[in-house]
């Protein structure tokens, strides 16, 4: 219940007047948003796109990224940008586009983002380079506009409308030594330890969900179907 005092307190302090200080104050700020509102307005939308999509789940918010991977004579983009879900991108000319486009490399359902915003090129003895293709909102790495194509770096942040993402590259590999057997038995016998446990909680998931399918149906937590999902999962 509310404290009528604690109200009556509130309600008072609302009814006093602003003095000329901080009437001041308030409308210094206010100009302050207009110029910033007029010249950069774009950037307020995208604070405000923010704002409300602070409901969203942990996956959809996590860090975006899209890396450039050169294995031997192979050259691959991989990202999550695509479903939040990573993937490996494969293309006959190491050319992938992006934008909304549905014969896009990468679609992106964006309004913000033109149907072929830009491009990916994967140059020998290069790298890679990012090309804007005349988009509308543009194309910005490290917060500057590009206008042609610009060599990306690694850890180079990129924004395309209102898409903004890490790139990263992958151009070398190292084989590493064998490590002790002495090591590889520890590592083998600690995940082994939890193999039961997982066993258990496998065969409980898969009995609820064939009771839920068919309640009549004899189930028993050690039966081939709660080893199948186990092989599923590679134990």
């Amino acid at each position: 219940m509310v404290d009528p005092q604690l109200l009556s307190e509130f309600s008072a302090q609302l009814a006093e007047p602003l003095t000329s200080n901080e009437l001041d104050q308030r409308l210094g700020l206010y100009r302050v948003f207009v110029k910033l509102y007029d010249h950069h307005r774009s950037l307020l939308n995208e604070v405000l796109d923010l704002e409300n999509s602070s409901n969203e789940t942990p996956l959809s918010i996590s860090t975006r990224f899209v890396q450039g991977v050169v294995y031997g004579s192979q050259v691959y983009l991989m990202t999550n940008l695509l479903t939040n879900q990573t993937q490996m991108l494969s293309q006959p000319q190491n050319v992938w586009t992006i934008g909304r486009d549905r014969k896009a490399s990468l679609t992106i359902q964006d309004k913000r983002i033109s149907r072929q915003h830009a491009a990916f090129q994967y140059i020998e003895q290069q790298g890679f380079y990012l090309v804007d293709l005349k988009s509308t909102n543009g194309t910005f790495v490290n917060g500057e506009s590009i206008h042609q194509g610009v060599l990306l770096r690694d850890g180079d942040k990129v924004r395309l409308g209102s898409l903004s993402f890490i790139f990263f590259i992958c151009q070398n590999t190292q084989q590493l030594d064998s490590i002790p057997s002495e090591m590889l038995a520890q590592i083998t016998a600690l995940r082994q330890k939890e193999l039961p446990k997982l066993e258990n909680t496998v065969a409980s998931d898969t009995k609820s969900l064939i009771s839920a399918i068919n309640p009549e149906a004899p189930l028993n937590p050690t039966d081939e179907t709660s080893e199948f999902f186990l092989s599923r999962a590679g134990l």
